[in-house]
C-alpha cells in the first residue's frame, strides 16, 4: 500500500489529507560504470555511464521505461539499511554493513567495472535540456564482482 498526499474537499474547504493507493509498485535500476567518484559522509556522488530504468510488472506483464545514460548520468546515493551485495548474476548475495556500499563503488570506479543498483526513494530530475539526473536515491542492492 503506498501513501500519497491527497486534498479532500468539503463544501468550499480544500483540506490536505493523507491517501492510500493500491498498486504493483515502480522499480527503480541503473548499471553502468562509475567515474568521477567523491563520497561525503554517507553520500556518494559519481558519474554513470550506461542506463537508469524504471520496471513494473502487472501480473506477469513487465513495462519498462529506459534513460539512455551513455554519455554520463550525475548520480548522488545513499545506502539504504539493509543492504544487499548481490552476485553479478543476481542470484546470490549477502547483507552488508555500513559503508560497504561506497567501498563496492570505490573498487567499481578503480577497475572500470559494470555495476548493478537497485533504487528506493528516488529523487529524479527531467531537466529541461533533455538531462537525466538521480538528485537523491537510497540503494538496497548492489553488484559485488568479489562476492563468493
Amino acid at each position: 500500500m503506498h501513501k500519497f498526499a491527497a486534498l479532500l474537499v468539503i463544501g468550499v474547504y480544500v483540506l490536505p489529507c493523507p491517501a492510500s493507493a493500491k498498486g504493483e509498485g515502480v522499480g527503480l535500476w541503473m548499471e553502468g560504470t562509475v567515474s568521477n567518484l567523491h563520497v561525503a559522509d554517507d553520500q556518494i556522488h559519481f558519474m554513470l555511464t550506461g542506463r537508469f530504468w524504471f520496471e513494473q510488472y502487472r501480473g506477469a506483464k513487465r513495462s519498462s521505461v529506459e534513460v539512455d545514460g551513455r554519455r554520463g548520468l550525475s548520480v548522488t546515493v545513499t545506502q539504504a539499511q539493509p543492504f544487499f551485495a548481490k552476485h553479478t548474476d543476481w542470484r546470490a548475495g549477502a547483507i552488508r554493513e555500513e559503508g560497504s556500499l561506497s567501498t563496492l563503488v570505490k573498487a567499481a570506479a578503480r577497475t572500470n567495472r559494470v555495476m548493478r543498483f537497485q533504487l528506493l526513494d528516488a529523487r529524479v530530475d527531467f531537466g529541461s535540456d533533455g538531462s537525466f539526473a538521480v538528485e537523491s536515491a537510497k540503494v538496497i542492492r548492489a553488484t559485488d564482482d568479489d562476492l563468493r
